[in-house]
């Protein structure tokens, strides 16, 4: 369970989809797509959700499959030809007995054939084979679960490095206005007397770096939209803009709580449970060639020269029969001991992958965790640095229009509000990011 300071954040993306502005952005509007509109875009676009759709309809075909071990196999056969016998010295007879012409002749043949064949038992292969289709099936249910959680985690990943990414330009752009602005500023005091040619060059060099990350922060732009729009399998990545508002609810999970959920619903966990039962079924499968096969067949047979008059094959020239039968496979080359000990192979090793995916995810959920920690304080301190910054700036000005500073602690001033800004962006997007990984990790998200 996770302890909020403000509020539970029950979903992975309705926590995060909630209208809220950052106080150092300024008024960003809400435009384009919503978190929870690109989730969606990318679970009915991304490929990988397809291949994993299909993997489990395949694993819903072996299970059928699997189910006709109990029914018998039905089959009708019709075929004519075209007889031919030599001449021969001795007695020759046709296929119903009747003695043939030692000179030679041919004649037309056709038969119609029905059978059908059933095992009774057949050493528990059967029911071996349904349970372990059966789980297979489930598995390939829980891997499809977490392949949604895992993408809907990315997507949220790249849309806030790419909202990021835009908040960052923002505030580079708002920079290069100011150091326009100082520039401009320092040259007319210089025409004046009033700054020092020293000045003037400190204005242009902050200028000149304020636009070279300006270009950078705009690149960044571009490379986090097409990251997303890879994600949404939209070709055309100008076609993505997000919303660039969002949702801060700090939470304070509990480590255990988050552990043991992620333990009994995290759906890869799940998926690998299901498959070590999968495999226990599979060695009772190989067990099976061990024991006796008990089965019965029917066969119905007509054959003449010349066609059924009205396809009446049940008037004449038919026979039938009903066969039971016991088999027992005394030798088959060690198959039957091969076949057990790959099933109890495979059977242990499933059982370590689910083991070893158990300490993977406690790492992961530790270090999330950690990060979220980290976040929340990170938020916290750089927020206040926010405020320090630009009361230091106001400071700084008002010194240098009194003429007690110089434009060196102005830019100063404006270098140290600019990357506060920056600092409480990348901390709120961490931390959004963060939650959302956990989230993920955890099992919490359902995306049917």
């Amino acid at each position: 369970m996770m302890k909020h300071t403000a509020t539970r954040v029950p979903a992975l993306i309705a926590g995060f989809c909630m209208l809220a502005l950052f106080a150092a952005a300024g008024g960003a509007g809400a435009e384009g797509l919503s978190l929870d509109e690109c989730v969606r875009i990318a679970l009915a676009n991304n490929p990988r959700i397809g291949i994993s759709e299909e993997n489990y309809r395949k694993s819903e075909s072996n299970l059928l499959m699997n189910y006709g071990g109990f029914l018998p196999s039905i089959g009708v056969d019709f075929y004519t030809g075209h007889q031919v016998f030599g001449p021969s010295a001795s007695v020759q007879f046709d296929a119903q007995g009747r003695p043939v012409q030692n000179e030679g002749f041919d004649y037309e043949s056709y038969t119609f054939r029905f059978y059908s064949d059933i095992a009774l038992f057949d050493g528990g292969a059967s029911i071996a084979g349904v349970r372990s289709a059966m789980r297979y099936r489930d598995a390939a249910g829980e891997r499809l679960r977490y392949e949604k959680d895992l993408l809907a985690a990315q997507v949220i990943r790249a849309y806030y490095d790419h909202v990021r990414s835009r908040r960052l330009a923002l505030v580079q752009a708002e920079a290069l206005d100011q150091a326009k602005q100082n520039l401009d500023r320092s040259e007319a005091l210089l025409e004046v007397g009033s700054a020092t040619r020293a000045d003037v060059l400190k204005a242009r060099v902050r200028h000149s770096n304020t636009r070279l990350g300006l270009i950078q922060a705009r690149n960044a732009v571009e490379l986090t939209r097409e990251d997303l729009a890879k994600l949404l399998n939209m070709r055309e990545s100008r076609q993505v803009a997000v919303d660039t508002s969002m949702t801060i609810m700090l939470v304070e999970p509990d480590e255990q709580d988050e552990i043991s959920f992620a333990l009994a619903n995290r759906p890869d966990l799940r998926s690998l449970g299901h498959t070590i039962r999968a495999t226990r079924a599979d060695v009772s499968g190989a067990r099976s060639g061990w024991l006796p096969t008990i089965g019965a067949n029917f066969s119905y047979l007509w054959n003449d020269r010349e066609m059924a008059d009205n396809l009446n094959f049940f008037k004449n020239e038919y026979q039938w029969s009903v066969t039971g039968y016991v088999s027992i496979n005394l030798f088959d080359r060690f198959r039957t001991a091969s076949n057990v000990r790959t099933a109890r192979a495979n059977e242990r090793i499933a059982e370590y992958d689910l083991e070893n995916a158990r300490l993977d995810a406690v790492r992961e959920i530790k270090s999330l965790l950690f990060s979220i920690r980290e976040a929340r304080e990170r938020i916290d301190v750089a927020t206040e640095t926010v405020e320090q910054a630009m009361e230091d700036l106001r400071l700084a000005d008002e010194r240098f229009r009194v003429g007690a500073g110089t434009m060196l602690e102005t830019i100063d001033a404006q270098v140290a509000l600019t990357q506060a800004k920056a600092d409480v962006i990348e901390a709120k997007c961490d931390y959004l990011i963060a939650v959302a990984d956990l989230s993920r990790a955890t099992g919490r998200e359902k995306h049917e």
